[in-house]
């Protein structure tokens, strides 16, 4: 008779274990990887969007919350604008028969209100930066160079 060779089998509840570990070991490599790509090396900021963006976030807190409260009372609730927004368009791109005039005019009046919310927003922030002194306009202006 062959003999069996006979290895120590390993237990089932170390095997679990070592799979555990690795994926809690993946997950937190992840985690990590993940943060450096958004925040990037140069410290704990998420890539902006573009110049506005960054006009906006190196205002002082005070003077943000100031320009959004005006934008907020001049231009209504954000949410409920939105949905109203994106209740339009799903109505204009069911309607039967369907009419893509209808649909570019609600796409032209969503685009001329995002317009005049720039427009305000972008007064608001120049009448801020105008009554800043001038040490107040050179430390915002180093803020606002890149790292």
């Amino acid at each position: 008779m062959a003999e069996k060779s006979e290895q120590p089998r390993t237990r089932l509840w170390i095997r679990v274990l070592l799979i555990v570990s690795l994926g809690l070991n993946l997950l937190v490599v992840g985690l990590v990887g993940g943060a450096m790509l958004r925040f990037g090396p140069d410290g704990m900021h998420p890539p902006l969007r573009s110049v506005g963006a960054a006009m906006y976030r190196e205002l002082p807190r005070k003077d943000r919350r100031a320009l959004w409260a005006g934008a907020s009372h001049a231009h209504g609730d954000r949410h409920a604008r939105r949905k109203a927004d994106a209740l339009a368009v799903s109505a204009a791109i069911r309607a039967t028969p369907f009419d893509a005039a209808a649909l570019a005019a609600v796409l032209d009046e969503q685009a001329e209100r995002r317009l005049g919310f720039r427009q305000s927003m972008q007064s608001a922030w120049l009448a801020r930066v105008a009554g800043m002194s001038g040490a107040e306009r050179q430390a915002y202006a180093d803020r606002l160079e890149p790292r």
